[in-house]
Order: C-alpha cells, then sequence, then structure tokens
C-alpha cells in the first residue's frame, strides 16, 4: 500500500468514526429539543425555549457532513477493487447525501442564527423552514438507507469481512425507518442512530486498521532487510 494510500485510508477511517459519533450526538440534541409543533406559532415559541439545542442540532450536522467527504473518497478506493459498480454506486448515493443535508442546514441555521439581523419570525416562514428542513433530513436517510445496503453488498467480499456487512444490511433498514421519526417516535429513532454510528465507527476502524496493519508489516520489513 503506498504512503498515499495509507493516509487516505487512516483520514477517511477517522472521519467516519468522527462523523457517526457526531450523526448520533444530533440525535441526542434532537431529542433533548423535542419534534416541532405542527403549526407556525408553536414552532416560534419552540424555538425560543430550545434554542441552544437546536443552534448545536445545526452545527454538530454541518461537521458531521462535512467529515462525509474524506471517508467516502477512502471507502470508494478500498471498495472499488473488489466491487467497483456498488462501491461507485454506494458512494455515490453517500456522496449526494452532502449537498442534501448542506442546503437543508441552510434553511434550518435561519431558525435560530440571523443573517444581517433577518431571522423567522413569521408563523408562516416558520413551518416552511421546518418542513424543508426535515424533509431534506428524511431524504438524507433514505439515501444513507440505500447506500448502506449496497456498500455492505460489496464488503460481503474483501477486507471488511462478513460482520461489518450484515450489520450494514440491518443499519440499512433501520435508515429507512429513521426516515420517519414522526411515525416511529423518539426511542425508536435512536436506536436507529445508535445502529448507524456503530456501522461507521466499524467502517471506520476497519479502514484505519488496514493502514495501521501496512505500516506494521512495512516496518517489519525494514527490520528484517540487510541494510546496504
Amino acid at each position: 500500500m503506498s504512503r498515499e494510500l495509507k493516509g487516505l485510508y487512516k483520514l477517511g477511517g477517522a472521519a467516519f468514526i468522527i462523523s457517526g459519533m457526531l450523526f448520533l450526538l444530533r440525535s441526542v440534541l434532537e431529542m433533548m429539543a423535542g419534534p416541532p409543533p405542527s403549526n407556525g406559532v408553536g414552532i416560534l415559541a419552540w424555538v425560543e425555549s430550545e434554542k441552544v439545542a437546536l443552534s448545536l442540532v445545526s452545527a454538530v450536522l454541518f461537521f458531521a457532513a462535512m467529515a462525509l467527504v474524506p471517508a467516502v473518497i477512502a471507502l470508494y478506493y478500498s471498495l472499488a477493487g473488489s466491487d467497483r459498480a456498488k462501491a461507485t454506486t454506494g458512494c455515490g448515493l453517500i456522496a449526494a447525501v452532502i449537498p442534501v443535508i448542506a442546503m437543508s442546514l441552510i434553511v434550518h441555521a435561519r431558525l435560530v442564527y440571523p443573517i444581517y439581523g433577518i431571522r423567522v419570525d413569521s408563523p408562516a416562514v416558520a413551518e416552511f423552514v421546518v418542513a424543508v428542513f426535515y424533509g431534506g433530513m428524511h431524504a438524507a436517510s433514505l439515501m444513507f438507507g440505500i447506500a448502506t445496503v449496497v456498500l455492505s453488498l460489496a464488503m460481503m467480499q474483501g477486507v471488511f469481512g462478513k460482520g461489518i456487512a450484515y450489520l450494514g444490511f440491518a443499519t440499512g433498514v433501520l435508515d429507512i425507518m429513521s426516515g420517519y421519526p414522526d411515525a416511529i417516535g423518539p426511542t425508536l429513532s435512536i436506536v436507529c442512530q445508535v445502529f448507524f454510528t456503530g456501522w461507521f465507527v466499524a467502517v471506520g476502524s476497519r479502514l484505519y486498521g488496514e493502514a495501521q496493519q501496512s505500516d506494521d508489516r512495512d516496518r517489519a520489513w525494514r527490520a528484517t532487510s540487510p541494510v546496504a
């Protein structure tokens, strides 16, 4: 394994772990804030009372999405050699999730972060902002679910192993379920997020571990090779 590839695997592996933990933190913060009310007046009151938690949701989710950039690149390189079609499809879907989250956050942030003193202060606009944000996150959850299943199929062979692949299959189903938080409730939503984070941590640890093992092999080879 080249030095550049080892560096990519380490960066991507660490990014997967960080992203997964940040997504979990976002879910905990959302559970603390509670679900949004179903009318604009209630939403404005909810934002005022849960401003700290909602502000942190916006910030945490931004960094979670940005960490996906090196993570998905490293994952593609690790899978492309064994199943390029599935690697391209799955990683492409995750890459497409990043702008969906980013654009949803631009809308969501207007609830708590004013721009030039302008912020959401009318019930009708508050309803629109909440609908767009949670609609975007619904789409992101479905895309994550499909991507996870496709990537897990690619992982059935190769360095990741069947254990991570089977965890991915379960996570993919739960990702799709998590796209309907109003239907499944907060407890099951957290369970879905725990599986999501667990798969991210498992994948990231394996990527980082592959690079570390390559470093160990290189050091062992240098230690046993004759000195010129």
